[in-house]
């Protein structure tokens, strides 16, 4: 008999998607049942224009436009009717190339991290009765509208809450699972601050702010810098350490090493890493977006955060229940975010309570959990390939 082959299909709109994706082909190849796993960006199956465009659209709406975004985002959420726009321009223009890529390859399951990989294909896999479980592998604490789609098999969220939202969405209970967001196996491995501060060769005894721009380095991230090097300057009774990830904006880490810090911040400017885990271990607190994927793994690494310009739509909602949760803060502009910084500086105590409440969040083996769940799925329901 030949080993299962779970194709595993994310989009690049957004790094996090391909980060998930990443998080569970090293899961597959981690898990004890024997089987074979592959990782596709689905987009790179389509033509190479339709690639950039994709993407690119997205990066300039949330860029330039967030509230049109967040506007698309809520309106579409309101409504079943939500196949249109780039979506529906991909079915027609890719949907053929793409699932013919999909069953060259002969997969015993897809194992989606973005709506688009099964959506665009999906009336298809239906029509000819093409029966490939797909598993939708959701990357936000909450579940949009645009994940539901009658050819899911299984549906992959991080809370109870999100659970009842996609039910409330005539979602079966019973195609539901609660396993957290998938991330990197590393945040499974327990890591003491004093441990990963000396994996990132920083002083073992100065309170650390990591800030974190994104996998592509986008937003306000300067302003964020200039605001926080201020707080931290008028503390000048202590010192700390400033770490900043640029991701892959080779732009904005020139510009940040250049930065006049203040004697008593020791600032360390980073590009993209392969080791977050470890930052985030070292970290006190971590001032970033809202994105799905970072806000997964720093309450994976127990890190209280402080949301700044979360984008409207699925990071302010990702912001909303890490609040709720009482395991972060959300500043409502520059000024509080200072106000925010400020008190838990002054506050060790509520630092401590926040850093509690991340466990109620934190998921840290979620993608071995999700891998181990479509292997009993594959077993209880094998089939005949076409």
């Amino acid at each position: 008999m030949s080993k299962p082959f779970l194709l595993i299909l994310s989009a690049s709109g957004g790094s996090g998607h391909i980060r998930a994706g990443d998080a569970l082909l090293q899961a597959a190849h981690r898990h004890r049942a024997s089987l074979r796993a592959e990782h596709f960006d689905c987009l790179d199956f389509t033509t190479p224009l339709f690639k950039r465009l994709y993407a690119g659209t997205y990066h300039q709406m949330i860029n330039h436009m967030p509230e049109v975004w967040g506007y698309f985002y809520e309106r579409t959420e309101a409504t079943t009717r939500v196949k249109k726009g780039m979506l529906q321009l991909f079915d027609r223009f890719n949907y053929q190339r793409y699932l013919h890529e999909v069953l060259r390859r002969k997969p015993d399951a897809l194992v989606c991290t973005h709506f688009v990989a099964y959506r665009s294909i999906s009336e298809e896999l239906r029509r000819r009765k093409i029966p490939i479980p797909v598993f939708a592998v959701t990357t936000d604490f909450d579940a949009h509208q645009y994940w539901v789609d009658p050819v899911v098999s299984r549906y992959y969220v991080h809370t109870a809450e999100s659970a009842w939202q996609l039910h409330s969405k005539n979602v079966p209970a019973d195609l539901i699972r609660v396993t957290g967001i998938p991330v990197g196996p590393a945040f499974a491995k327990p890591l003491t601050q004093k441990k990963a501060r000396q994996q990132a060769r920083i002083p073992g005894d100065r309170f650390t702010v990591l800030i974190v721009a994104g996998g592509a380095g986008v937003g306000r991230v300067e302003e964020v810098v200039a605001h926080v090097a201020s707080v931290l300057q008028h503390t000048s009774r202590r010192s700390f350490t400033l770490a900043v990830v640029c991701g892959t904006n080779q732009g904005l880490k020139s510009r940040l090493e250049k930065f006049p810090f203040a004697a008593n911040i020791q600032p360390r400017i980073l590009g993209f890493l392969n080791n977050i885990d470890v930052w985030m271990g070292a970290a006190d607190v971590l001032i970033s977006k809202a994105g799905g994927l970072t806000s997964a793994e720093a309450m994976a690494r127990s890190l209280p955060m402080i949301v700044v310009n979360p984008i409207p739509g699925q990071e302010t909602r990702n912001a909303d229940i890490i609040v709720e949760h009482g395991a972060g803060w959300k500043a409502l502009n520059f000024g509080n975010l200072m106000y925010k910084l400020v008190r838990v500086l002054d506050q060790p105590e509520t630092l401590r309570r926040a850093r509690q409440a991340t466990r109620a969040l934190g998921q840290p083996a979620a993608a071995s959990t999700i891998i181990g769940d479509v292997m009993k799925h594959l077993k209880r329901h094998p089939r005949e390939k076409t």
